[in-house]
């Protein structure tokens, strides 16, 4: 006669398992570790993910709340040493609404695979990739929502195909202006050690997301001084800058931005919306770089007039 296990030791042994492996990870490196959950509360937002091709042959990915046929949907598109999951709070508000969400991965990121091509990982290959996404999902019209280096990205998509987009909106971004030393710039944007990592870490949130532990921190550091992040930035050169293409970008653009942004600060916002046509200035009280994380009740509901016809 056969022993029977009993049902609650094993059930907590195999708890504690799972538990210790996930923790481990976590201390490995937590960013493929919250990007796996987010990309799974997606899924069970009733997202689904879309593989097309970009124009070298490689394989681009986008996740997409709500039907392709909807006749304004919006794309958001997430910033340098992040990937489609960033958005993920956003997307779920807006399909709350009745909105149609595409959440790309850029060139490199989450899902989407490098270019062939070092020079794909600029700002010039990042707007192909949008095109090819535009074509492969059959986008006439979109709303385009970018934040940071994915606002940069957004703008010069806007210029190059006005016919595609209907509402631009910016989120903290870059590119608005130009920085007085370019190599100054690169080196303060690309860790290459712990303190660094420090430093693009306070930049990066006010209302930090996590303490700054020392795992935490080299994380960041892996994630933003090397990979797509230190390939994209390599590529970006003076004349990928909007600032002299401000007002020829769409009128009734919208600016969000943090209030306490110190990585792109608030009067280069406001400078720049001065130069714009028609050009609205929404201001997050308390947030830094990444208002659509720190804040985001006020953010959604700055996006969703934005998004108002």
């Amino acid at each position: 006669m056969s022993r029977r296990v009993p049902f609650l030791p094993w059930v907590l042994s195999a708890l504690t398992f799972f538990v210790s492996f996930f923790l481990g990870a976590l201390a490995v490196d937590p960013l493929p570790v919250y990007r796996a959950v987010q990309e799974k509360r997606l899924f069970l937002s009733g997202a689904r993910r879309e593989v097309f091709a970009a124009d070298d042959g490689t394989s681009l990915s986008a996740f997409v709340l709500g039907p392709l046929s909807a006749e304004r949907p919006v794309v958001l598109l997430h910033g340098l040493g992040a990937d489609a999951t960033y958005w993920r709070g956003a997307a779920r508000f807006l399909a709350r609404h009745g909105r149609t969400v595409i959440l790309p991965d850029a060139p490199g990121s989450g899902h989407s695979e490098p270019p062939r091509d070092p020079a794909g990982f600029g700002l010039r290959g990042r707007v192909a990739a949008m095109d090819a996404m535009a074509r492969a999902l059959a986008l006439e019209k979109f709303d385009f929502v970018g934040h940071s280096l994915g606002g940069w990205t957004a703008g010069w998509y806007a210029l190059e195909f006005p016919w595609k987009v209907s509402r631009l909106v910016l989120v903290d971004a870059a590119g608005l202006t130009l920085p007085k030393d370019a190599e100054a710039e690169r080196a303060r944007v690309l860790p290459r050690n712990r303190a660094g990592a420090r430093r693009i870490f306070d930049l990066l949130f006010f209302r930090k997301p996590a303490p700054s532990l020392g795992f935490i921190l080299d994380a960041f550091g892996r994630n933003y001084g090397s990979g797509t992040a230190a390939a994209t930035v390599a590529r970006l050169t003076e004349a990928d800058g909007l600032s002299a293409r401000l007002p020829d970008l769409p009128a009734n653009t919208t600016l969000i931005w943090g209030e306490r942004e110190t990585l792109f600060p608030l009067a280069a916002a406001r400078e720049a919306a001065s130069k714009m046509r028609e050009a609205r200035l929404v201001v997050l009280d308390g947030a830094g770089h990444d208002g659509p994380l720190e804040v985001p009740a006020a953010f959604h509901a700055a996006l969703l007039a934005a998004l108002e016809p």
